[in-house]
């Protein structure tokens, strides 16, 4: 046993602690256990990415990797966010209408129905929506 504090390798058992064996330095005096590694290995983690990107979902994989679903989405994201080039817009651009949105929220009486209602953009790669009013 190294111990993390000294890099000294003259150390003792000094009893448990939560059911794992506990050491002492001797020359520093610092008491530690032993460290566990975390975390799953890269060939585990590209298996998963692997079988999100065909078709199965993250409760799925998470049931057969033995991880929570939580751990294989953050590691789709970040693969995805590592390895994706999000693609430069071409021809028309919705964009978020944020003023308008704030008028007819603070508004005291609509006229017409006055509801604001989302518009589907024209391509969902680019991932924007605008904010548009009906009036009959």
């Amino acid at each position: 046993m190294v111990c993390p504090k000294c890099k000294s390798t003259h150390s003792v058992k000094n009893g448990h602690h939560h059911g794992k064996q506990r050491y002492k330095c001797k020359n520093c005096k610092h008491q530690y256990t032993k460290e566990q590694p975390r975390g799953k290995n890269t060939k585990t983690k590209h298996w998963a990415i692997s079988l999100y990107v065909n078709g199965l979902s993250f409760r799925t994989i998470a049931k057969l990797v033995g991880v929570s679903h939580k751990a294989v989405y953050d590691w789709v994201k970040a693969f995805s966010l590592a390895t994706y080039e999000k693609p430069i817009p071409q021809g028309e651009i919705v964009g978020e209408h944020d003023e308008l949105w704030h008028f007819l929220e603070f508004k005291k009486t609509n006229s017409g129905s006055g509801k604001p209602t989302v518009a589907p953009p024209s391509s969902s790669l680019i991932g924007n929506a605008g904010i548009e009013t009906v009036k009959p």
